[in-house]
């Protein structure tokens, strides 16, 4: 496959960082914090995966500055923050927005460690850390534990099943756009479906005593799946 890494259209990637901030703006105004915060967070949720990308990787100056998107970000802030009741109804395009971004992110990531001749491994984590970090900083912000990390809709599962996808198929296939669409389909339709059907991922207790069942390690019956009520990427 191609070292270069994905051509992600400047429309899309505006998009982001300005979807992004609209929703950390949301998310800090519902928690009552004043301008700053509000800013703070919003700006942080729309660049805050790939900030956290480009410092793993030591670039010399991170992508999303060059881009600009930094001022995208904060001109979602400002939308988020002055208009929140008409950004409210905007909730529905947002959420298919940041759906299929979360593919997009992840590719971006893990193909960027792939040029840098990074391991496997360490591709499938930086495609998932730029895919939810935005999210994870904002939750830090606003002292709440990541929302992706807790059993809900399939955020953090989504990025990295697709990121495992897109790295087994590196190489395999010849044309490297295969690859990409195949991740970026997949996490887009994990996301979706999980929203549409309520699936919800299980917490690690349910799920390891599941795992030890399945392998015959344990004969008794599995515990149910807990009521979890299904939060919000």
């Amino acid at each position: 496959m191609s070292s270069a890494v994905l051509a992600v259209p400047a429309l899309l990637t505006t998009t982001a960082a300005v979807a992004g901030g609209m929703s950390g703006a949301l998310h800090a105004t519902r928690r009552k914090m004043d301008v700053t915060g509000v800013l703070l967070v919003a700006v942080c949720t729309g660049v805050g995966g790939g900030a956290l990308r480009d410092v793993i990787l030591g670039t010399a100056v991170p992508i999303f500055l060059i881009q600009n998107l930094l001022a995208m970000a904060f001109v979602g802030a400002v939308a988020g923050f002055f208009f929140a009741r008409f950004v409210e109804q905007l909730s529905p395009a947002i959420y298919v927005v940041d759906s299929l971004l979360i593919g997009v992110w992840v590719v971006i990531g893990a193909e960027k460690a792939l040029q840098l001749g990074l391991s496997d491994s360490a591709a499938v984590f930086l495609g998932l850390t730029t895919a939810v970090g935005g999210g994870i900083i904002r939750d830090v912000l606003c002292r709440e534990v990541p929302t992706t990390l807790m059993p809900g809709q399939w955020v953090a599962g989504a990025a990295a099943l697709a990121a495992v996808v897109f790295v087994a198929l590196d190489g395999v296939v010849d044309q490297r756009g295969i690859a990409e669409g195949i991740a970026i389909g997949l996490a887009t339709a994990l996301r979706m479906a999980s929203a549409r059907y309520g699936w919800v991922t299980p917490d690690a207790v349910t799920m390891s005593a599941r795992l030890r069942h399945w392998l015959g390690f344990d004969r008794r019956k599995p515990p149910a799946e807990p009521d979890t009520p299904v939060v919000p990427g």
